[in-house]
């Protein structure tokens, strides 16, 4: 009975030190860990975002030219439209050496060069016909004349005789290319920048006709520029 009790007193005792070791190790581990403070409300830093600004692009309403069938020059600087000279040019048939040399048809219009002058190489006009118009290029047609004293002219048509002279062709016909940008408006543009020299359009539409409008311009900057 006595063995029994001892060894009931030692087990208790061997509990006792092993729950006091355990105690003792958790209290050190508690005294290690850093005490974190607790905030109920969570604070950020606000940083102010720069404001981008959207870039609304302005649409431009291109001018309407006021008269039909009437070329203007196309300021693209300050979107406006600018008349050319209006002149008239007389349609002209001359036989050359009792027609040895052959004919030929040229206009031929008052003046060696136009009052209305460019400088720009970016050269854009816009017309504005009736509507019943299917090929513009047909009838409106682009010349480049060439002074001849106190008048220009431009070679319009020529026949070869049986002695030929290349050398009396004036001026040239200058191609252009039409593109509609509105009902009954179109913009007229070449293909190649223009020399400096005297130019006009004439409109062609009826070719028994004896006199013909013109609205004539000139350019004062060289191709080599």
């Amino acid at each position: 009975m006595r063995k029994f009790i001892n060894s009931t007193a030692k087990k208790i005792t061997l509990l006792a030190i092993l729950l006091f070791g355990v105690l003792f190790a958790l209290k050190a581990q508690t005294k290690s860990v850093k005490q974190v403070p607790k905030y109920d409300t969570i604070i950020r830093r606000h940083i102010t975002k720069p404001v981008i600004k959207q870039v609304v692009k302005q649409e431009i309403i291109l001018p309407v030219p006021e008269f039909i069938n009437q070329p203007y020059y196309y300021d693209k600087d300050n979107n406006r439209l600018i008349k050319l000279e209006a002149a008239t040019a007389l349609m002209v048939t001359k036989k050359k050496t009792l027609g040895l040399k052959g004919a030929k048809q040229f206009l031929n219009m008052d003046g060696s060069s136009s009052r209305v002058r460019f400088t720009t190489r970016d050269i854009v006009f816009f017309i504005k016909t009736s509507g019943d118009v299917i090929d513009l290029t047909s009838y409106i047609k682009m010349y480049k004349f060439t002074p001849d004293g106190e008048k220009r002219e431009v070679t319009i048509s020529s026949k070869e005789g049986v002695l030929n002279d290349k050398e009396d062709h004036k001026g040239k016909l200058i191609g252009i290319s039409v593109k509609p940008v509105s009902k009954d408006n179109y913009i007229i543009q070449f293909s190649e920048n223009l020399e400096a020299g005297e130019y006009g359009f004439v409109w062609l539409k009826n070719m028994e006709l004896k006199e013909f409008s013109v609205f004539a311009f000139g350019i004062d900057w060289k191709s080599s520029d």
